[in-house]
């Protein structure tokens, strides 16, 4: 059996083939890696929402006021049947 890889026996196309393949290969390659990290980031993205989101709702049933920030704007968040039920109690005093 001859060696394939003895360079005499190359044609110009088996070597366009075989930069085609490897040219394919890495594009395949390099594709999923990309959709990879975008469907990681996505998840991580929706994950981070989601215990945002916990974390908020959880602090407003315990009546605590949730600050929120982004850049230079801030506001505090109150739940207000919090206020409501202080409201009865600071004007029985």
């Amino acid at each position: 059996m001859k060696n394939p890889l003895k360079v005499t026996d190359w044609s110009v196309s088996k070597i366009i083939l075989v930069v085609w393949i490897v040219f394919s290969i890495i594009f395949v390659a390099n594709s999923a890696r990309n959709y990879l990290q975008q469907e990681v980031y996505q998840l991580g993205v929706q994950h981070g929402m989601q215990n945002a989101v916990a974390q908020t709702i959880s602090l407003g049933l315990q009546c605590q006021p949730v600050a929120l920030n982004m850049g230079e704007q801030k506001v505090t968040l109150v739940n207000p049947e919090c206020q409501q039920k202080a409201a009865p109690e600071a004007a029985t005093e």
